[in-house]
């Protein structure tokens, strides 16, 4: 509440639809006095009345939302940015790897189980071998450009592909794409950049638009949580990957509709309010 009132920007829009409902609702009194002049003889409750009504107005347009969508034309698509489980949508969903594609959730020291990595592993892949198998099915054709030995990478997979490689998994009716965004050190620690994650999206917009069908393609806010971008916070990532996908749209179509999904936990630290001004400037 706090970020959504008592913010520069806040108290801005605050103002502004104050005094819009100010004017609008003065104009009304006027009409109303002129056809009832009776109503001079209550002008304090009418103003009391007026400036509460200002006020539940503003109150009112900066209220926190749980939702903000948005869409375009040409070609025609909405984007949408929700709270929910990025698990739960159906479709077309990416899902953060890294660039060895690593699997072992078993301790945690390679894979964190708490991710969303390791939640989608943990649901539709409880047994890493089957996961593994589609995997290397999936990357069959994709060039390794580099190779660890166990003595510079003591635990998980050895070869690296190019940052930005999808692999196409089909789950339950839906199509996952296991996006390799974030490069996993030899300390079994990941990192990312601002670069790689915009041509990892571009990438995974290619992706999409070859397997997806047009069908809504779902994505969580990559490159926060343990594959953080230092110098962007939520905000910034879930802008940026808007941007992406309507920079991509706008060359060939992608898909009908972009869910951008943030985690519960991290809703507090996300100002819808301007996500939704970003979305209509796009």
């Amino acid at each position: 509440m706090r970020d959504t009132y008592f913010t520069k920007q806040g108290l801005a829009d605050f103002a502004t639809a104050a005094l819009a409902s100010f004017g609008l609702l003065s104009a009304v009194f006027q009409i109303a006095l002129a056809i009832w002049p009776s109503l001079a003889h209550h002008a304090w409750l009418t103003l009391g009345s007026l400036a509460s009504s200002c006020l539940v107005a503003g109150l009112v347009h900066r209220w926190p939302q749980s939702t903000v969508e948005h869409s375009y034309t040409y070609p025609n698509f909405v984007i949408r940015i929700k709270q929910g489980d990025i698990l739960e949508e159906s479709g077309n969903v990416i899902i953060g790897f890294t660039d060895t594609f690593d699997t072992d959730i078993s301790d945690g020291v390679v894979i964190d189980p708490r991710s969303v990595q390791g939640q989608f592993q943990l649901k539709y892949y409880p047994g890493v071998e089957a996961l593994d198998l589609e995997l290397e099915r999936a990357l069959g054709n994709t060039q390794v450009i580099a190779r660890e030995s166990l003595t510079t990478k003591a635990r998980g997979k050895l070869s690296r592909y190019e940052i930005g490689t999808v692999a196409v998994l089909n789950e339950g009716g839906a199509r996952y794409y296991a996006l390799a965004y974030g490069y996993m050190r030899n300390d079994m620690r990941v990192s990312c950049s601002v670069d790689a994650i915009w041509r990892s999206l571009s990438s995974v917009w290619d992706a999409v638009r070859t397997h997806g069908r047009l069908d809504p393609v779902a994505i969580p806010v990559i490159g926060s949580e343990l594959a953080r971008v230092g110098s962007l916070d939520r905000s910034s990532l879930i802008k940026m990957i808007a941007l992406s996908f309507v920079a991509s749209s706008r060359q060939e179509v992608v898909s009908r509709e972009l869910l951008i999904i943030i985690h519960p936990k991290d809703r507090r630290q996300i100002r819808m309010n301007d996500l939704d001004r970003f979305l209509r400037a796009l």
